[in-house]
């Protein structure tokens, strides 16, 4: 897929077509924005553009105004595959992080000039997951980068990068993609129904990620507690039962098969689902547009906790939900955010 076939970020692939028909593109970057917004996908186009065997010239009055990778030749075939070999994509292990082996072996693979290609492009996905001495180690390359070579640092959360990384790599800040145009790539790329396709791309954020999740089972599992909790919560004052209703939000207690980062990526999801339930019905409340609630379905029961839940109290949930969120990202613990989220509610 082309830089301009991707949805969104318009003036980040023009800056990056431009840099590469001037033959000015730096030889490293950090495409740092929010999860699930296609910064690897621009990634793995910018290494297509570099390496494609046939680019398209740009139509008069198209909607693509640069050269652009043809998307069907061997090149851009064997990256959209993941196996053309002078592009590497480095991601973390079994362990959650990416270790100092990894980097040093491309380090080793970008000191020789490209087997097949133009240039060799080093992808590391979820960059801030490189551990502090697999950052050090990759310090010099970027400092005195291969000529044929280019390294993308691929991120949503770029203050885990070493001040010494960033300052050798110049970044470029994506923001979320537009409702209109999530709709358009869930409808068209993997064939939802349109009504549902609004629905999930108004509650994603900006995420196309987060609109894919929205339609999955576990993202139904998880409105379904959210919606359990709100309940729970309409009209109880009791603390100690406010309490025990975090503790269903939080989920049961972890078992050996399951691990701190899965009961945290859960809650995350929980706490989503419940902040679209929130967002609804403060939309309820206002007296808004039923067709623009992402939960459209439950529609009747917003109605009914609307005596509990009027426009204020469902905005501080919302600000709360968002807070909770935040401060699991920042990881913090689990139980005591849902104990937190359950009082304020």
């Amino acid at each position: 897929m082309g830089l301009g076939q991707i949805k969104g970020h318009a003036p980040i692939r023009r800056l990056l077509a431009r840099a590469v028909a001037r033959d000015a593109l730096p030889p490293c970057l950090v495409l740092t924005g929010p999860d699930g917004v296609g910064k690897r996908r621009v990634a793995l186009a910018l290494a297509e553009m570099l390496n494609c065997e046939a680019l398209t010239a740009p139509e008069a009055g198209g909607p693509v105004a640069f050269p652009d990778a043809c998307g069907v030749c061997g090149a851009c075939r064997r990256i959209a595959r993941g196996v053309h070999v002078d592009v590497i994509i480095i991601e973390p292990g079994e362990t959650g992080s990416i270790r100092i082996d990894a980097v040093r072996a491309a380090v080793d693979q970008a000191a020789f000039r490209p087997f097949e290609g133009r240039r060799r492009v080093v992808i590391f996905d979820d960059a801030d997951r490189l551990v502090p001495e697999a950052q050090n180690a990759l310090l010099k390359t970027l400092e005195e980068p291969p000529s044929a070579s280019v390294f993308l640092l691929v991120t949503s959360r770029p203050h885990l990068l070493l001040a010494t990384v960033r300052s050798r790599c110049p970044e470029l800040r994506f923001g979320g993609v537009p409702t209109d145009e999530i709709a358009d790539i869930l409808v068209t790329r993997h064939h939802v129904d349109p009504t549902a396709a609004l629905a999930a791309a108004a509650s994603a954020d900006g995420s196309v990620a987060r609109a894919l999740e929205t339609g999955s089972g576990d993202f139904i599992q998880a409105r379904e507690s959210a919606a359990v909790v709100l309940r729970t919560l309409a009209a109880e004052p009791n603390p100690k039962r406010r309490l025990e209703a975090g503790k269903e939000l939080a989920g049961a207690r972890r078992t050996s098969r399951s691990s701190a980062a899965a009961a945290r990526e859960t809650l995350i999801r929980r706490l989503r689902a419940l902040g679209t339930l929130l967002r609804d019905l403060q939309v309820v409340a206002a007296g808004g547009d039923r067709a623009c609630l992402a939960n459209a379905d439950l529609a009747a029961e917003l109605t009914e906790l609307l005596p509990s839940y009027d426009t204020d109290r469902a905005l501080r949930g919302f600000a709360s939900v968002e807070r909770a969120v935040n401060a699991l990202t920042r990881n913090a613990s689990p139980k005591v955010v849902a104990d937190w989220l359950a009082l304020q509610i």
